[in-house]
């Protein structure tokens, strides 16, 4: 297998830039962040079902509230809260940001994606054994520092933790 290294180059440039760019949004601020590169996450595949990436993306941490990934067409933020909150919350200050909720053991158990009601994902949480519940909020590449500093602070005040 012969790999192309100036393509691989141009596009983990492009990540790696995106990296910086957000962790000095982030830094220069009231958060504590770590950096690294990290494989093993899941995306959808055409048909719906979860597959393992082998390939690593840039991943910041901010400490306490929640994880940054920056993936190639979207950057997720991964955050969690307890299962008795999710089931209460009512979800208003996220009612324009995408998000998908999940088990935080059973990660690949899905309690909401969109087009589904927060009034399912409620019910489905609640027939769950699941201590704490994950979400990921889905933004577009094009997210800028600051839009995720105030992100993050929104994520804190609302209870959510990582």
């Amino acid at each position: 297998m012969k790999a192309d290294y100036k393509k691989l180059n141009q596009l983990y440039y492009q990540l790696s830039l995106k990296c910086a760019e957000l962790t000095s949004g982030l830094t220069h601020r009231n958060f504590s962040v770590e950096t690294g590169w990290y494989n093993g996450h899941y995306k959808k595949d055409e048909d719906g079902q979860y597959q393992m990436a082998y390939y690593p993306i840039p991943v910041i941490s901010v400490n306490g509230v929640c994880d940054i990934e920056i993936d190639f067409e979207e950057i997720i933020v991964t955050s969690k809260l307890k299962r008795e909150k999710a089931i209460q919350y009512a979800f208003l200050s996220f009612s324009k940001i995408p998000f998908e909720a999940y088990g935080a053991e059973n990660y690949l158990e899905d309690y909401y994606l969109t087009g589904m009601t927060i009034e399912q994902m409620h019910e489905n949480i609640s027939r769950s054994s699941e201590k704490e519940i994950g979400f990921n909020f889905i933004f577009k590449p094009e997210v800028t520092g600051n839009e995720l500093f105030e992100f993050a602070k929104l994520l804190r005040r609302e209870g959510f933790y990582y």
